[in-house]
């Protein structure tokens, strides 16, 4: 199996010119993207979770993590788009609410401790750039800094 190289990337909100960088290298080759908000140092996000509170389910204070995955091979603008978040299930009405994500995008899993999924297909590098750091705002639990980091992941 082919190992990943890992590129990280720095950007603003306001600037989404390195991720949309980033989503057109990765649309000429395998490979994904992970994208995490940036968080105050003075937030404290919860430390590693007991095996009691992993089976109770309590959930911990995180920021979300967006994956986006082009379909290999496929058309630019084709592939899965997952959200790590610690909201649990969203349900229909709560799918519907997501600001972040156009109606067209089907969602195909939505899971407590597994997130999101969404099947995209025929989307601008621009649209899924925007709807990547919409999603992890709207589903964080914490407080944010309109700062954020992408890891670029392309297999070689």
């Amino acid at each position: 199996m082919p190992r990943a190289a890992k590129e990280i990337i720095e950007f603003e909100e306001d600037q989404l010119g390195p991720l949309l960088d980033a989503l057109g290298r990765l649309s000429k080759a395998e490979g994904w993207i992970n994208l995490t908000p940036g968080v105050p140092a003075e937030v404290e996000l919860a430390e590693d979770r007991s095996l009691l509170s992993f089976l109770v389910g309590s959930r911990r204070l995180e920021a979300p993590m967006a994956t986006w995955m082009p379909e290999a091979g496929g058309p630019s603008g084709t592939g899965t788009l997952g959200i790590l978040h610690a909201r649990g299930r969203l349900h229909r009405e709560g799918l519907a609410g997501l600001a972040a994500i156009p109606s067209g995008w089907r969602c195909t899993q939505d899971h407590a401790r597994r997130g999101l999924l969404f099947a995209v297909r025929g989307a601008s590098d621009l649209e899924i750039a925007e709807s990547m750091v919409g999603v992890v705002e709207e589903l964080a639990t914490v407080t944010t800094t309109g700062r954020y980091l992408a890891e670029l992941f392309l297999r070689s």
